[in-house]
């Protein structure tokens, strides 16, 4: 068989590990290995980006790292939905998701970059898992990763890949209805497996809300606050108990470990509604978060469930080359990895989540062969030195030749100029023709303006036509032409602004009553000369629309009083600006 070796990054929120592994002996073997903390960012995506930039390229200049790569995403650059949808046919399928996955997204789906897949499927309905993610975060780091020397080829969520870490290890453990928990930085992922699949529950809840708590009520900076947790986390003393402090700590604490413990016992509710009542009778944790003893200890106490740590030793082998100290962390940082691991390098077909855009790869490569192809480019320029060598001898002729041409050159521009005196009537009468021809173009441009003028007028006088709207007149009919409200724009980017035609019309019109309308009272007459007035008001609205050359109506203006008097008088007064095409 041949050797298959992946170089994988997982991108924490606070770390960042490099991993090289291979297949050896039906097993994984882990060649490379090495992590690196840096800074929390309290959700700042470019921050974040910035501080994987840099402890990406120290890991990649220590371990000597380059070429392609696949990288895990954390959670919390992620936007994840869980949905259920009808089981229909594979060429079906995506259009389902993205219906319903569009209905829940925050975002446009086109303005995201996504991928789904089933995680459990009954025969009637199917769950899917879909991870979505802004393109400017992917964008941004492939340009880091690319600077510190490497190839992206995929970009997939971590949380997806805890299920492939634990499914198969051992053939004799039954693995269904098990509860896998990664108590990560900013998420935290329960992988509830059974024996349709798994589900996935992703909380956005984790250590770092911890921090903030410490923070807030501390009145410190995260980074003061990251490192009392820790201190506090490991058992170390850092305040007596008659300190004030002492009391927040313990209550920041405990206010912590009940809402996470909730979250937990609310998605286990959700699952065993969804299962009719099954629960996961194991549960194995894994994550950083579980370092800190309350945790495991209240997590027990509340669950009553048998729980196991994530042990990686049983499918991984390690290279004696690698520091111990960094092997002390593969139970808390390993889950990830190891999935990933398994699906590229044992092939199994499984379908793999990649949030890559499509042909990035491809352009990256051609990118990274740039500078040899420059450099190739160099030598062979070099190629024509022996010819060019040659050519040196017959320089003294090329000069000659160039001098002989200067004279005539000379001789020639004189005579040019001669002919330019001579010309010059000529060059006059052009002129005046060219004057002529613009003049006769306006005179051109006036008169199909006035044509146009003149139609206009006859169509108006058809639109106040006995037969169409009886009994309205015009008091006022104005041609203006008015600047665009774009003209300062365009006049400082050197083009010349458009002037607006416009025409500004004010009339009135009666409003009639029927035979029958004129025994109602005075209420009843005025809500009937309304509504007898708005259908005349639309009615020549419409009209002034269907004119020929009426690009749109800029204003309407309909008065029942003031300037008109529908109750006493039935009249109503208008004012129209059409903007016309001239």
């Amino acid at each position: 068989m041949a050797k298959i070796e992946e170089t994988i990054f997982n991108l924490g929120s606070s770390h960042l590990s490099a991993w090289k592994v291979l297949r050896k002996d039906d097993k994984l073997f882990l060649n490379t290995f090495a992590y690196t903390d840096f800074p929390p960012t309290n959700g700042d995506e470019d921050a974040w980006i910035s501080e994987v930039e840099i402890a990406l390229s120290d890991l990649c200049r220590e371990k000597s790292l380059k070429g392609e790569a696949s990288f895990i995403l954390p959670g919390n650059v992620l936007l994840s939905k869980t949905l259920r949808v009808p089981k229909v046919e594979l060429d079906k399928q995506k259009k389902v998701v993205a219906f319903e996955l569009s209905q829940k997204m925050p975002f446009p789906l086109e303005n995201l970059l996504w991928d789904f897949l089933v995680i459990d499927d009954d025969g009637i309905e199917q769950e899917i898992l879909s991870f979505a993610i802004k393109p400017e975060v992917v964008e941004k780091l492939i340009q880091v990763i690319f600077r510190c020397g490497i190839i992206p080829k995929l970009f997939t969520p971590g949380s997806a890949l805890d299920y492939h870490a634990i499914q198969g290890v051992d053939a004799n453990e039954q693995l269904e209805d098990t509860l896998l928990i990664n108590f990560g930085s900013r998420t935290t992922n329960l992988t509830f497996l059974s024996s349709s699949g798994f589900l996935l529950r992703s909380l956005s809840f984790g250590g770092s809300q911890l921090t903030e708590a410490l923070a807030s009520a501390f009145g410190i900076t995260f980074s003061k606050a990251e490192e009392l947790k820790l201190k506090d986390s490991m058992g170390e003393k850092v305040f007596n108990e008659e300190d004030p402090s002492f009391t927040t700590l313990q209550v920041t604490n405990e206010n912590f470990l009940n809402k996470y413990m909730q979250e937990i016992s609310r998605s286990l509710v959700t699952y065993k509604r969804l299962k009719k009542g099954k629960l996961p009778t194991d549960l194995i944790i894994t994550g950083r978060t579980i370092k800190s003893k309350r945790i495991v200890e209240t997590l027990s106490q509340t669950q009553q469930l048998r729980i196991k740590y994530f042990d990686p030793y049983l499918q991984l082998d390690i290279s004696p080359n690698i520091e111990k100290s960094f092997c002390n962390e593969l139970p808390y940082i390993g889950s990830e990895a190891i999935g990933l691991s398994k699906q590229l390098i044992n092939q199994n077909n499984s379908p793999l989540l990649n949030l890559m855009p499509k042909g990035k790869t491809q352009q990256l490569e051609s990118k990274k062969k740039l500078p040899w192809l420059i450099a190739l480019a160099f030598v062979i320029s070099f190629m024509p030195l022996p010819w060019y060598l040659n050519l040196v001898n017959q320089e003294v002729t090329l000069i000659q030749e160039i001098e002989s041409v200067k004279d005539e050159i000379k001789h020639s521009n004189i005579e040019l100029v001669v002919s330019k005196t001579k010309n010059q009537s000529l060059n006059l009468l052009q002129e005046i023709n060219r004057k002529a021809s613009v003049r006769f173009s306006e005179l051109y441009k006036l008169s199909n303006r006035t044509t146009n003028i003149q139609q206009f007028i006859n169509q108006l006088q058809s639109v106040f036509d006995r037969n169409v709207n009886d009994n309205a007149w015009i008091d006022e009919l104005k041609f203006n032409t008015i600047k665009s409200s774009a003209s300062n724009l365009i006049r400082n980017e050197g083009v010349q602004s458009t002037d607006i035609n416009v025409v500004n019309i004010v009339g009135r019109y009666l409003v009639k009553l029927t035979a029958e309308n004129l025994d109602l009272s005075y209420e009843d007459r005025k809500d009937k000369l309304l509504e007898n007035n708005g259908i005349r008001q639309e009615s020549i609205t419409n009209s002034f629309s269907e004119i020929n050359g009426v690009r749109k109506i800029r204003k309407k203006v309909f008065s029942i009083e003031g300037k008109g008097d529908l109750y006493n008088r039935q009249f109503t007064h208008f004012e129209i600006e059409l903007e016309i095409e001239l």
